[in-house]
């Protein structure tokens, strides 16, 4: 590209880059970009805009510099203090938007900062996905588990803070069930990540939400045509393959997504149970090992246009698919008090499974002025799933000799989910601009349809004849309405007060065919909130809240079909279960400095009606484990999230959250539920060496409680070093997952007649290796 040095006094070595475009989105051709030394005004670059609005400044020396941009009739923008150094040598600044010209402001200066790879304001987190080398080759669900205070349990639920938060892509809810948001989440490439925003205090659209928000903000690409494809495979026997394209031109933006997912993970488990009787006791224990084979399709195509200036138009198409191949083998071993084995059994376990899920989100925004929006999103979600299963039981002795009894059950699961939700929303500044109103309303109804065909082979005849009580076939509908105002009072510059409140109607009906039986429920929940924020000098803030939320059960707690793959632990859900209320009250205190960010929050939960799985010692040695409601709970929180700059290539992250579990008198002495506290902590770090390797990784412990017992400590470990080749179009990414131990996990479980110790490994350990090309228009010189 043609550019004018005007003075050369130092070593030349860095280059500056960059795309001008209007506020519209269209790119400026000619566009006038000057760049120029704050140390010596002498030392300047010029250079002009291509069609496509980029620029490229080669061989740019060390030092501070500022960077201006102006075009006829549009305001000139400069870029103030923009660091050239031996640590990141090349910069390439998008998205420079020039505003239309006026009269009472001709120029608009900016200081430059420079993306970190977590930024904290007012106790909110942002992840830049976009900055760390372990987004290649990663998905969104691992990716999530990077973030402060995120932490994903054994079954794969998301939480933060400890409560299940509302995922957003785009700003805009994702409506799905946990099963789909897992397939959606193991599936989501991380590389078409921009950022990942986590709301500890969520704005009053989701307000209620108990776990806050979540936002997984896509990458939108750069005016023109763009994009990546990357190739990921891993020792465990991953393989991941993605691509992605992008483009931007004149109001219009296309992005099109698309990926495939193999994992395999092995792993083993045992457990011993003590069952204590009146006048006797007995034991069982359990050992296993297990092998899942998954792949996950995912394709994601998102538009978005821009009408006129006061308009913008979304649709987002998603397709989600996962096959999976299960085999596990079991031995169960029967004990005496003495600890002599009595009878013993071999149980085998093999399965398939597949799902299905498309989806449709249409949004349309409207600013019929400045401070003024109407919002609209629609979103409908299909679902289809089958999970079939074959079990073979082998019987022995004490002295472990078959006795030449066996048997076989089939398990053949279909699901079906049908879901749509309507959301308007309608914010306003008025007139004294201190003001501002938020109102909203929206109404969901799902239709999940479950056929549970259960049989056995009959011998001698070696026929399947059907299982009646363990078969079934049912319809599960819900409906929700909510209605919510809200307003928030500005109290001079640096202190604001927000005041609202929902309304939401619950409608619940199960049709269980199989009993000729129909279950109806219905209840409305008054739901306020409030909270007060003040900031000092942008630098130092205090926000002090209450929110009233409510957690209702979804198909995973009320599906009333029986897991019997293991036939000691009889699983299945409640569809009796009533959602759980609390009143939540948090202090976040935050400071954010140049060189760190602190914050600290604490918490206090009353959680009524609290729904949790509960095992239950049956007759016969069996345990029982399905969901009970039972009277509430008490929490106290204790969080804090930490970042400091050790230097300007070095930075670090400290993060950890503790919450203590304190239940009623009856459930102590009756349930014989136990106090318990649930710990999470994470430590990361980020290293730039230069502005061609980039190394991150992550620590995370988590310890979970649960009414009846709890969990041990368990640590995951993430690293990841990347390099840059090809002027960083050629990127090679090499992870470590779990070097030096496998995802472990020890618990106990006690209950008023028994007490369960269990341990399970997974085998996590992975080295992974990524090679991704990113695709993008050459920038051609232009002189003028």
């Amino acid at each position: 590209m043609h550019f004018n040095a005007i003075a050369q006094e130092r070593a030349i070595t860095g280059s500056m880059a960059g795309q001008v475009q209007t506020q519209a989105g269209k790119a400026l051709d000619g566009a006038s970009v000057r760049l120029m030394l704050l140390q010596d005004s002498s030392v300047s670059f010029a250079t002009l805009t291509d069609l496509q609005g980029d620029f490229l400044i080669p061989s740019v020396g060390l030092g501070h510099y500022r960077l201006c941009v102006s075009y006829v009739g549009m305001r000139t923008l400069c870029l103030d203090s923009i660091w050239v150094r031996a640590e990141k040598l090349s910069f390439n600044i998008p998205d420079i938007i020039l505003k239309n010209n006026s009269s009472e402001q001709l120029n608009e200066v900016v200081v430059y900062a420079e993306k970190p790879l977590f930024e904290s304001r007012g106790g909110n987190i942002t992840y830049n996905v976009s900055e760390s080398a372990a987004a290649a080759g990663s998905t969104a669900g691992e990716l999530l588990t990077q973030v402060p205070l995120v932490t994903r349990d054994p079954d794969g639920k998301i939480s933060l803070k400890g409560k299940e938060p509302r995922i957003l892509i785009d700003d805009k809810p994702v409506e799905l069930n946990l099963q789909q948001l897992q397939d959606l989440l193991e599936s989501m490439p991380g590389s078409s990540i921009e950022k990942i925003e986590v709301m500890t205090q969520p704005p009053p659209q989701y307000a209620n939400e108990q776990g806050g928000v979540i936002n997984i903000v896509t990458k939108k690409g750069r005016v023109g045509k763009s994009g990546r494809i990357s190739l990921a495979a891993g020792t465990r026997g991953e393989r991941n393959l993605s691509a992605n394209f992008t483009y931007r031109k004149n109001g219009l933006s296309l992005t099109v997504t698309a990926g495939y997912n193999d994992n395999l993970f092995t792993g083993e488990s045992s457990s011993k149970r003590q069952n204590n009787y009146p006048d006797s006791s007995n034991y069982l224990t359990i050992a296993n090992q297990n092998e899942n084979r998954s792949a996950r399709p995912n394709a994601r195509l998102s538009m978005d246009y821009e009408p006129g200036k006061k308009s913008v138009l979304n649709l987002v198409l998603q397709y989600n698919g996962s096959q999976a191949d299960n085999f596990s083998s079991t031995r169960f071993t029967n004990l005496n008090r003495f600890n002599e084995i009595s009878r013993a059994s071999d149980r085998t376990v093999s399965g398939l499974s597949s799902s299905r899920s498309p989806g449709a989100t249409f949004s349309y925004q409207y600013k019929p002025r400045p401070g003024e929006t109407l919002k609209l999103i629609a979103t409908y979600n299909f679902s289809t799933s089958d999970n079939d299963r074959d079990f073979y039981q082998r019987y022995y002795y004490a002295n472990l000799q078959f006795t030449g009894i066996d048997s076989l059950q089939r398990q053949l699961i279909d699901q079906l989910v049908n879901t749509y939700t309507i959301r308007l929303l309608y914010d306003k500044m008025l007139s004294n601009k201190k003001t501002f109103l938020s109102l909203g309303s929206y109404y969901q109804h799902g239709a999940h349809h479950v056929l549970n065909e259960a049989s056995y082979k009959k011998r001698p005849e070696q026929i399947m004849l059907p299982l009646q009580g363990l078969s079934n076939d049912f319809w599960f509908y819900q409906g929700v309405g909510n209605w919510r105002m809200s307003i928030r009072q500005l109290l001079g510059k640096e202190a604001s007060i927000t005041a609202g409140a929902a309304l939401e109607q619950t409608d619940i009906f199960f049709d269980l065919l199989t009993e000729n039986k129909k279950v109806s429920n219905r209840y409305a929940s008054w739901l306020p909130f409030a909270n007060f924020n003040k900031n000092w000098k942008d630098k130092f803030s205090l926000t002090l809240s209450y929110r009233r939320t409510l957690n209702r059960p979804g198909m995973g707690q009320l599906n009333p079909t029986v897991d019997f793959s293991d036939p000691y632990n009889v699983r299945f859900g409640n569809p009796f279960l009533d959602a759980s209320g609390a009143h939540n009250f948090d202090l976040v205190v935050s400071r954010t400095q140049r060189k760190y960010f602190a914050n600290l929050g604490v918490g206090y939960n009353i959680i009524e009606d609290v729904f949790s799985q509960v095992r239950t010692l049956l007759d016969g040695g069996k345990t029982q484990v399905t969901w009970e409601n039972f009277s509430g709970r008490k929490e106290f929180e204790l969080s804090t999230w930490n970042g400091m700059n050790l230097s300007t290539k070095c930075k670090v992250t400290l993060n950890a959250s503790l919450t203590f579990q304190r239940y009623s008198a009856y459930d102590l002495l009756v349930r014989k539920f136990r106090n318990g506290a649930s710990f999470s902590s994470s430590i990361g770090y980020s290293w730039v060496p230069s502005d061609v390797w980039n190394a991150n990784g992550t620590l995370n412990v988590n310890r979970f409680a649960n009414p009846q017992g709890f969990a041990n400590w368990t640590a995951a470990i993430q690293m990841a070093l990347q390099r840059k080749l090809l002027k960083k179009k050629l990127l090679i990414t090499a992870a470590l997952i779990d070097p030096f131990i496998n995802q472990q996990r020890k618990s106990f479980t006690y209950g008023p007649n028994f007490m369960l110790e269990s341990f399970s490994l997974t085998r996590t350990q992975n080295y992974r290796l990524t090679i991704a090309y990113l695709l993008s228009a050459k920038r051609v010189s232009v002189t003028r």
